[in-house]
């Protein structure tokens, strides 16, 4: 395998990261403490995230390249919290019916939006969540490590959430996709140690279901 070298990952932002992570997956359920209906597109989607990218785009220049490292406390806070928000958009995009509450809202038409605009704009706005963190992403220490910090998160939660095969297949089909196509190192990385990375997650899936059971 490829020997990947996380010392060069900075400390205080790999604490921001994790932690922004925990956030970013409870921040679309804000829309309770902020009185809106439930699934409010202006929690469920990456509103607030565009916001913290021109933060951090008018704080250091750029635009594409997402400026300098100046700030890498905040790139990586912003990574884990993109990689939080898509999955909790994952899990939207998989409940129990298509109706109600599960449905995407509109507070300024005061309108729900139909069962396949709502897949579609989830869908949308897991990809770009994906995106953004993938984006950000300065080495593939920083692409793999924000990997395994949304496996991670994904069997934390299959307690709470009741469901983990098809968010974590979902997850692991964009991030991995999305991650290739936009790094084609990484796209080679995963093609040549598949068989060492396929060994780390089966013991990052044990570790988890020890964790939670």
């Amino acid at each position: 395998m490829q020997n990947l070298d996380f010392t060069a990952i900075d400390t205080i932002g790999l604490v921001l990261g994790l932690s922004s992570i925990f956030i970013g997956i409870k921040y679309p359920d804000w829309d309770f403490k902020l009185k809106l209906k439930h699934r409010s597109i202006l929690t469920h989607s990456p509103l607030i995230t565009a916001l913290f990218i021109y933060i951090y785009l008018n704080k250091q220049g750029g635009f594409l390249g997402f400026g300098g490292e100046k700030e890498a406390g905040f790139r990586y806070f912003i990574m884990g919290f993109s990689i939080g928000m898509g999955i909790h958009f994952l899990y939207d995009l998989f409940p129990k019916g298509w109706k109600g509450s599960a449905l995407l809202h509109v507070p300024i038409l005061n309108r729900k939006v139909k069962k396949w605009g709502s897949i579609t704009l989830f869908l949308l706005f897991t990809v770009v969540s994906f995106l953004i963190s993938i984006r950000l992403s300065r080495s593939i220490e920083e692409t793999v490590l924000f990997l395994f910090l949304g496996l991670l998160l994904l069997g934390l939660n299959k307690r709470k959430e009741g469901k983990l095969i098809r968010p974590t297949g979902s997850f692991l089909l964009l991030f991995l996709g999305l991650a290739s196509y936009i790094e084609p190192g990484f796209f080679r990385f995963l093609i040549e140690n598949m068989t060492s990375l396929w060994a780390i997650g089966e013991a990052g899936v044990k570790t988890v279901f020890t964790l939670i059971s």
